[in-house]
């Protein structure tokens, strides 16, 4: 699919059940250890501590998912465990508008600090957390698998 690199607004909501299919497309194409069906939904009925989010577009032919958010909020701090966006709608703002809508939710629940972990390869990823205040602070040796590599981990303080 080729896409016309400019931003993209989308519609950030709470992700449900029946939006795990096309969930499951985008986290597939998205990483090499993607999670499992099971393991977004823990997430879904993890509703004291989770919060998840999918960005939806209607491009014409109907609305569809193309990304989403998965993180916790615990003791006054937010934690990032997944986002991604479908390979054909990257670099159009959609990771920044699901970060921006987590940020909100996060500020209502009176989260003070943010962490999340990235693949030390993943420059855009790293790149686009800057942005948002996020600086590393340390490396989890050998965190992720297949390939074998470091986890970045970052923190912005105060949220």
């Amino acid at each position: 699919m080729t896409m016309n690199k400019t931003r993209l607004e989308v519609t950030c909501d709470s992700m449900r059940r029946a939006d795990l299919p096309e969930v499951l497309v985008i986290e597939s194409l998205s990483f090499a250890e993607p999670w499992t069906e099971e393991m977004f939904v823990y997430e879904l009925n993890s509703t004291q501590i989770a919060e998840s989010l999918v960005a939806r577009v209607d491009d014409g032919a109907g609305e569809r998912i193309v990304g989403f958010l998965c993180a916790w909020i615990v003791s006054g701090e937010l934690h990032i465990n997944n986002l991604a966006v479908h390979p054909g709608y990257r670099g159009r703002g959609i990771a920044s508008q699901l970060l921006d809508a987590m940020l909100v939710r996060a500020y209502a629940r009176s989260v003070t600090v943010g962490y999340l972990e990235v693949r030390a390869s993943n420059e855009a990823a790293a790149a686009l957390y800057k942005c948002y205040g996020f600086q590393p602070i340390g490396r989890r040796r050998n965190y992720y698998e297949h390939p074998r590599e470091d986890a970045i981990v970052m923190r912005r303080q105060p949220l």
